[in-house]
């Protein structure tokens, strides 16, 4: 099992005291990941998938990468040390190219920094907010020969509920989940979907905010949709639940 499907497995046997996921090692052609065994002998199918912002997690990846030399760049021209932050899906390599060449060029115009609705100021910052694809950076006192750290990008923007139901209810559509459960033999078929906060938006409608007392979307074959997501602490999730009959409502759950 991977890290979601032992999660899955932990929280809903919470959840459905006296309930047992029995994992179904054997999935060379694409079957679900878990019989579902209720106390009272009835059983169901279950699936577990991540949801995660593949954009994002790419870029972090370019980030995080130490043969192309991680996060922190050494400033040859820069007098100063430098904290950039990209937007998701920014060419890191590009960045690795050029931001220490453009950051000197801010340094020689006065500026320590700039947020990307600052690109009037001057034009290497426009320059570099368009073809560096930077929301912002600014100098930071390090104490050591000039560097410049690349950050991780986060999500932005508003953010509710809908982001959480949205996230599910995308992953419930996809083909593969679909065929999966569609090809169970059970009356109930569930899919679970874990959130963790890797992915911005979804992640914080799930962790704060209540669901709606709405019926999900779901596609025939699923009948059922979890949507977990994960705290700081290791043995506390947030969980919404819903079926065909039944609306969205939330619990927290901790495991023992």
């Amino acid at each position: 099992m991977n890290h979601s499907e032992r999660v899955a497995k932990r929280v809903v046997e919470t959840v459905l005291q006296g309930s047992r996921l029995d994992y179904r090692s054997a999935q060379s052609n694409g079957e679900f990941d878990f019989d579902l065994r209720y106390d009272d002998g009835t059983l169901a199918a279950l699936e577990v998938t991540l949801s995660i912002d593949r954009v994002q997690a790419e870029t972090v990846a370019a980030i995080l990468d130490e043969k192309k030399g991680g996060s922190t760049l050494p400033a040859t021209k820069c007098k100063k040390s430098w904290i950039v932050f990209p937007t998701s899906g920014a060419s890191i390599n590009g960045i690795r190219k050029k931001v220490d060449d453009y950051l000197s060029q801010l340094e020689s115009d006065g500026i320590e920094g700039f947020y990307w609705t600052d690109h009037h100021r001057s034009p290497q910052v426009r320059k570099i907010c368009g073809e560096l694809n930077l929301i912002s950076c600014s100098t930071i006192e390090l104490g050591i020969d000039p560097i410049i750290r690349i950050s991780l990008p986060g999500g932005g923007g508003a953010v509710g509920a809908s982001d959480a139901i949205e996230a599910g209810e995308n992953e419930a559509q996809k083909d593969d989940n679909r065929k999966k459960l569609g090809a169970a033999r059970t009356a109930q078929r569930h899919l679970v979907v874990y959130i963790t906060p890797s992915n911005g938006l979804p992640w914080m409608g799930l962790t704060s905010f209540q669901p709606p007392s709405t019926l999900p979307n779901l596609p025939p074959e699923i009948t059922s949709l979890w949507l977990i997501g994960s705290t700081e602490s290791a043995d506390k999730f947030i969980v919404w639940r819903a079926s065909v009959s039944e609306p969205w409502y939330s619990m927290e759950v901790v495991c023992p």
